[in-house]
């Protein structure tokens, strides 16, 4: 991310020049002005509030704006979020499905994009798939509740094309005419993510926490997300939510450098 590199490394020039001594630039190095963040903050609020843009329309402002400096969600490997794959191990797993055949790639590309369990996703049907509304129906989910899940629409063309003129049955045929067995997509997910040269353990649902905590980072509304998933409890998907060590930190002393300010005044 050039310019977000390029920013701290103008934010900390700033910092040395305006400490005016060695003793002060100690202090405060590796810091985030709070004073320009402050200001950062107005500057947003005031082009919200000029705009007179809701919430939704808020998050998505904010959500491009991210894309257009370079900016990208944040490695949540190892902190309380579940274990996903990365961008970069995302990117090299779907290449190696489509590297194996066509009909492998679709299937790890439904399995990514919808989040659907193995057992759901096995059962998907021709007539599950709703081209005009770009929805596929999940019908044995847990608990019995069908969802429709929204899918994009250059997945939709792909699957047109996978489709051909069927009408009904099974989206994924196996060579005997029935649906895979869950056992057999473990294999292929499996076998796919070693020749992606993935180092980690990937399984079906390691695709399904993959996607749920991109559009967590990406901003997508903690119940969206719930009804996308099909939890019943909100605490499963808060999860997804859970706040980094470092981010605590940083609203931390965001919080706390207002109070040290008015302190300082009061002196």
């Amino acid at each position: 991310m050039p310019e977000s590199d390029s920013s701290r490394s103008d934010s900390s020039k700033s910092n040395s020049s305006e400490s005016g001594g060695s003793g002060s630039d100690s202090s405060t190095r590796g810091k985030t002005p709070d004073h320009n963040r402050q200001e950062d903050i107005r500057k947003v609020a005031r082009v919200l509030r000029e705009g007179n843009y809701s919430y939704d329309q808020s998050a998505h402002l904010i959500k491009k704006a991210r894309r257009r400096v370079g900016l990208s969600p944040p490695d949540r490997s190892g902190s309380g979020s579940p274990e996903r794959l990365s961008s970069k191990e995302q990117e090299a797993f779907l290449n190696a499905a489509y590297d194996r055949d066509g009909r492998t790639g679709l299937q790890m590309r439904v399995l990514l994009e919808t989040g659907a369990r193995v057992s759901a996703f096995v059962r998907v049907r021709v007539e599950d798939i709703s081209f005009r509304d770009l929805e596929i129906r999940l019908r044995h989910t847990k608990g019995e509740k069908p969802r429709d899940v929204p899918i994009l629409s250059s997945l939709a063309n792909e699957l047109k094309l996978h489709i051909g003129e069927r009408e009904t049955g099974w989206l994924f045929r196996s060579r005997q005419g029935g649906h895979y067995s869950k056992r057999r997509i473990q294999q292929i997910v499996k076998s796919v993510a070693e020749e992606a040269g993935i180092q980690k353990r990937v399984y079906p649902h390691l695709l399904r926490h993959t996607v749920a905590q991109r559009l967590a980072d990406e901003g997508m509304r903690e119940e969206l997300l719930q009804q996308f998933l099909g939890h019943e409890a909100p605490e499963t998907t808060q999860r997804y939510y859970e706040p980094r060590r470092t981010d605590v930190k940083e609203a931390f002393e965001e919080a706390m450098s207002g109070e040290a300010m008015s302190g300082e005044a009061m002196r």
